[in-house]
């Protein structure tokens, strides 16, 4: 429990340091993303307007007969209006709308909620191009189905003959409608891929009483939608019927504006305007959502925020495992400490007595010993200190081989007086480290070995180089280690066993020296249980051998 207060308070701390670190970048990028933003939005709400007041709009297809620029023939232009203008503002999650009309007033066309554009087979099996308009047969809900199944395909609303998606293959794009010169008045259009029908339009409107709808087969068809893209198909398309209201009140609101005056811009409610100049007059209304700063930025956002979440948590788990690292230390050390001075403190008091001489020499005795093990403690702890603090290494061509050889020595008598058979494994190695550091990290690890070999066990020790990589195994038999803590055997103070006794297990700083030596060296170890034993393993950076 106290563990969990610990983490979940660390977390808290590095979660809101974290957040507003996030929160300062978030700011920063939206506030480029305003600026550059702020450029674009206005060249996308005055480019087409403009265009069409100075009569040089070229649209996105071509007519035959102006090679390019707009013939003004009434539902042409409002098919090719839509092409140009439902794509403006959309990545912002905004939509444009735009009338266009005669010197007279009248109405030439307006951006449509669905539009499209066809290569359509003739009889002599050649395909010419139609446009599609959708608006005057559909339904709002038809309207709002249609875009929500062009919503499945988000980068392209463009479809072929032949093409495939998702491992199907188009195989037959079928329409029916009125057409009227280079308008087809699309009742019904279904994409076939092989069995599956998929229906982008499905109406039952008569819209020309006593002629029947004719049909016709596509090679490719390419659609225009104002209700696809953020906020989903109903939003868009209330917002649709909000800009066409704004416009048509702004006509209604200024009924002299058809009298021919020149350069004349009238406002209407929120956005809408309307140009009286030029070669055609112009109305247009726009909408923007409020988060439109976000627009691109959410993916960015997203990530950036699922970042900080996972940066405080694993900054808290560090500090929550330096805070109990820090922790079992002070109560290890302190631990340690505590039985040497109580002695210390009871043979102080005994000798201020007066007690028999020989009984002084022998408690004097224990005063050193005593002190001589804090001593030694105290050195291993400095030791331990200065290595993990990055303390200088006195490094030197070494030969590592030799070093185990004089370690090996050094325990073949201990081994022999415990019925234990020491083994050595050595191949030629040499690297470029700290020789007394070194020779602590083979004793520590054969000395490990040692006392906990079972009697009558073997100790093997074995070294081998390949290329530059050192390889140090000290393997014992033996009891093997839980494995919950092998992953805690080179924290300072811990006993895997913790009846074992001081005398018998030591302060439990030996194989954090080991660990805090290696890493100095740019090396690593490990411990890991084997049938029958447990085997540690150092490897080191070596220098190239001499072939």
């Amino acid at each position: 429990m106290k563990d969990k207060r610990l983490f979940f308070g660390c977390f808290a701390k590095s979660l809101l340091i974290s957040v507003l670190l996030w929160g300062v970048a978030m700011g920063a990028m939206l506030w480029l993303n305003y600026r550059w933003s702020e450029t674009d939005i206005i060249s996308q709400q005055y480019e087409l307007p403009n265009a069409i007041v100075q009569g040089e709009t070229k649209f996105t297809i071509p007519t035959p007969s102006e090679e390019g620029y707009l013939t003004w023939q009434k539902d042409e232009t409002s098919v090719m209006l839509t092409m140009n203008s439902c794509d403006t503002l959309k990545k912002y999650g905004g939509q444009f709308f735009v009338r266009v009309y005669d010197d007279e007033g009248e109405r030439l066309g307006q951006s449509q909620m669905l539009a499209g554009y066809g290569s359509i087979f003739q009889e002599d099996g050649t395909a010419d191009g139609y446009f599609l308009l959708f608006d005057p047969v559909l339904t709002d809900e038809q309207q709002i189905e249609t875009a929500r199944i062009l919503n499945r395909y988000p980068d392209q609303h463009f479809f072929w003959i032949g093409e495939e998606r998702n491992g199907d293959q188009l195989d037959e794009i079928e329409l029916t409608g009125w057409k009227e010169g280079e308008v087809i008045y699309v009742r019904t259009l279904t994409l076939l891929y092989g069995e599956e029908r998929v229906v982008l339009a499905n109406s039952d409107a008569d819209l020309f009483p006593g002629s029947a709808p004719q049909t016709f087969q596509a090679y490719d068809v390419e659609f225009f939608s104002a209700l696809t893209g953020r906020g989903g198909p109903g939003k868009r398309l209330e917002q649709y019927r909000t800009l066409e209201a704004g416009v048509d009140a702004v006509e209604t609101d200024n009924p002299r504006w058809t009298l021919g005056q020149s350069s004349i811009v009238y406002y209407g409610g929120g956005n809408a305007r309307l140009w009286d100049t030029g070669v055609h007059p112009v109305a247009s209304n726009y909408y923007l959502p409020g988060d439109y700063l976000l627009a691109g930025l959410e993916p960015a956002a997203l990530i950036t925020l699922g970042a900080a979440v996972a940066l405080a948590l694993f900054t808290a788990w560090l500090e929550t495992r330096a805070i109990r690292r820090e922790r079992a230390f002070v109560r290890g050390a302190a631990h340690e400490l505590k039985t040497p001075l109580a002695v210390l403190r009871t043979h102080a008091e005994a000798l201020r007595e007066d007690i028999d001489p020989a009984k002084r020499q022998e408690y004097l005795g224990i005063v050193v010993e005593e002190s001589d093990r804090m001593a030694a403690l105290v050195g291993s702890l400095m030791d331990l200190a200065k290595l993990e603090s990055g303390g200088k290494l006195q490094r030197e061509p070494l030969d590592l081989t030799a070093v185990v050889e004089n370690c090996a020595a050094r325990l073949a008598l201990p081994a022999a007086q415990q019925g234990i058979e020491l083994r050595t494994q050595l191949a030629p190695a040499s690297l470029l480290g700290d020789r007394l550091r070194l020779e602590e990290v083979v004793d520590n690890l054969a000395d490990n070995a040692l006392r906990h070999c079972i009697p009558g066990g073997t100790v093997t020790i074995a070294l081998t180089q390949k290329g530059r990589g050192v390889r140090l195994t000290v393997d014992n038999d033996g009891d093997p280690i839980p494995p919950e803590q092998l992953n805690r055997l080179f924290e300072p103070f811990f006993r895997g066993d913790q009846g074992r006794s001081r005398a018998e297990g030591g302060a439990g700083l030996g194989l954090s020296i080991v660990r805090a030596a290696v890493l100095a060296h740019g090396g690593r170890c490990w411990a890991v249980n084997r049938t029958g034993g447990v085997t540690f393993t150092v490897v080191l950076p070596g220098l190239q051998l001499e072939k």
